[in-house]
């Protein structure tokens, strides 16, 4: 069977959550559920800081993943409050992207995901990634807009990046991550301005609040599914991964773009269990189709 070679891009993270830990990051959450799940072949580059490395290997390898040690010298912890990452501790080592081009021509992967967590991938490297010529490049821009001040989390934008964008395929974020505006009419006018020049869908998040879809210089509004949620942590890694999973499969955009809210929504009721199956996650996307409404701004 032809399996889908994946690499996601980004430090995995130590999560605290309360007097628990666990390993966080898109590597682990949407690299679960494409290995885990969906049966592709999935590779995770990432900094380990030695304290971690036994965790981190263990719990990744367990699901399916492998490991790309970039170095050791850190690894990120976050401090979850009610599903959302509040304060940093420690460093994100930069992840170099010339420096998976060894990888690139052994493995030659289908699809590449850019998960940073706190800045440690630069986009100015993004032709690197694109001269590899993978089915599909994907994007969550959470990392490239976090900052730390006074130990606490910010978001700020980065207009530097915006060029780059438009060299990507699929662009995730939540709405409070395009912070560039916190008025969403605007955040969706810019995007709709960005989609109309090029190919690149955006999946901007409203949380429990659903999704749009912004692509070809239009928008589509995902309404949510009734939902009984257990832990939101890790649903926009996954949204993000199954839709790049599903698009270079062939699938069109909204059908890969429902399974995605459909993985992420499973996993929300799921957390602590098996997330999801195939036939969990057709069933769910099929049922998406009626929540899917056209948006004019």
């Amino acid at each position: 069977m032809f399996l889908l070679k994946t690499l996601i891009v980004g430090n995995i993270t130590i999560d605290e959550v309360g007097d628990r830990i666990r390993v966080g990051g898109t590597g682990y959450y949407g690299g679960r559920a494409l290995a885990e799940y969906l049966d592709a072949e999935v590779y995770v580059a990432t900094n380990i800081g030695e304290a971690y490395k036994g965790l981190v290997k263990s719990v990744l390898e367990s699901h399916g993943i492998k490991v790309i040690e970039i170095g050791y010298s850190s690894t990120p912890v976050f401090v979850i409050r009610d599903g959302k990452a509040v304060s940093f501790k420690g460093e994100s080592p930069r992840i170099s992207l010339s420096n998976l081009e060894p990888y690139a021509r052994i493995y030659r992967f289908d699809v590449v995901i850019l998960g940073p967590i706190f800045r440690e991938i630069d986009l100015n490297e993004i032709d690197q990634i694109l001269s590899w010529g993978s089915k599909v490049v994907a994007l969550d821009i959470q990392g490239l807009v976090r900052s730390v001040a006074d130990g606490e989390l910010k978001l700020v934008w980065d207009y530097s990046i915006e060029e780059k964008l438009r060299k990507i395929d699929i662009v995730h974020g939540n709405v409070k991550e395009f912070c560039f505006s916190d008025d969403i009419k605007n955040v969706l006018g810019k995007a709709r301005e960005w989609s109309s020049t090029t190919k690149t869908i955006y999946l901007i998040s409203l949380d429990e609040r659903g999704l749009y879809i912004v692509a070809n210089n239009e928008i589509l509004y995902v309404r949510p599914p009734p939902t009984n949620p257990v832990d939101e942590v890790g649903a926009g890694d996954i949204l993000l991964s199954v839709t790049a999973y599903y698009i270079a499969k062939g699938f069109n955009t909204i059908e890969s773009v429902l399974r995605g809210v459909a993985a992420a929504t499973l996993k929300i009721e799921n957390a602590y269990r098996e997330w999801f199956d195939r036939n969990s996650l057709e069933s769910l996307a099929k049922e998406l189709e009626r929540f899917v409404e056209g948006v004019n701004i």
